[in-house]
């Protein structure tokens, strides 16, 4: 059994996408964080597989209310994805895959491709068109394979493919997708342009 692991915060105004408050204001990027997040747990009920929510912090939005809840615990990104990791393994699982919420371009397929790559591999990513990487997936809880990354730099999935090579662990590299983060980011989805000429 492969589970899954989605990482989330509430869609608070001023608290999510705050790369694009310059230009959109704080309640249109909230907005686009929900449509993405909502995207993202439908993925995830489609693909089949058993998940788990991992929010940044308590939440009351309804958005949340039938979903299984648990919290990140870590200092860090790396942190806190191992401390997932290891929650999701601790249950008997043959593998654990990880994924943000703000990427348009996940769908069932890629879930479904990265947790049969864990049959042959021990590490999978997809990486993201910036430098980072909008999945990864372990077979085993391995700390060292997030230590020394510089989160939130184009250098995340390099160092971490460096981790990986370094610990000699065998890697399957998926086709490269974009997250949202900017504005051009944005004007490749004619839904979301939608949202915010809208809204």
């Amino acid at each position: 059994m492969i589970r899954l692991g989605i990482f989330a915060r509430p869609p608070q105004a001023g608290r999510v996408k705050t790369r694009l408050i310059p230009d959109l204001g704080a309640d249109k990027a909230a907005r686009v964080y929900r449509y993405c997040l909502e995207h993202t747990l439908d993925v995830a009920q489609r693909s089949g597989l058993d998940y788990q929510l991992f929010l940044s912090e308590h939440s009351s939005d309804d958005l949340f209310n039938d979903e299984p809840l648990a919290r990140q615990q870590g200092v860090d990104l790396g942190a806190r994805m191992h401390h997932a990791l290891r929650a999701l393994l601790a249950d008997d699982a043959s593998g654990a895959l990880i994924i943000g919420s703000d990427c348009l371009d996940l769908r069932p397929a890629h879930l479904r491709r990265a947790a049969q790559a864990l049959a042959t591999c021990d590490v999978v990513v997809i990486p993201a068109l910036d430098g980072g990487y909008a999945l990864i997936g372990c077979r085993e809880a391995e700390p060292e394979l997030f230590a020394r990354v510089d989160w939130s730099t184009g250098r995340v999935l390099r160092q971490t493919l460096a981790n990986a090579e370094r610990l000699g662990l065998r890697l399957a590299q998926l086709d490269a997708v974009r997250d949202i983060d900017t504005l051009d980011d944005l004007e490749h989805y004619p839904q979301l342009l939608r949202l915010v000429a809208s809204s």
